[in-house]
């Protein structure tokens, strides 16, 4: 496992400890999420972006036309 410094002000450092404390984590835990959320979302764009290139605009728009159509058929 790596260490990586985190410089930040007095009042950053101190509400990085409150949120911490409030949702019963640590400041490692706080950043150890941001960072797997952050890193989630790249690949998550990535696999879209390469989808895309591959894709089929009009078989999706199709797909899009099915799904609104369940959608508002679906009882409330």
């Amino acid at each position: 496992m790596k260490t990586i410094p985190y410089r930040c002000d007095e009042s950053r450092h101190k509400a990085l400890l409150s949120v911490a404390r409030e949702s019963g984590t640590s400041v490692q835990r706080l950043f150890d999420n941001f960072v797997t959320h952050v890193i989630a979302e790249r690949q998550a764009e990535a696999r879209f972006l390469a989808r895309q290139q591959r894709g089929n605009p009009t078989r999706g728009r199709k797909l899009l036309m099915e799904i609104r159509q369940r959608l508002s058929q679906k009882p409330t």
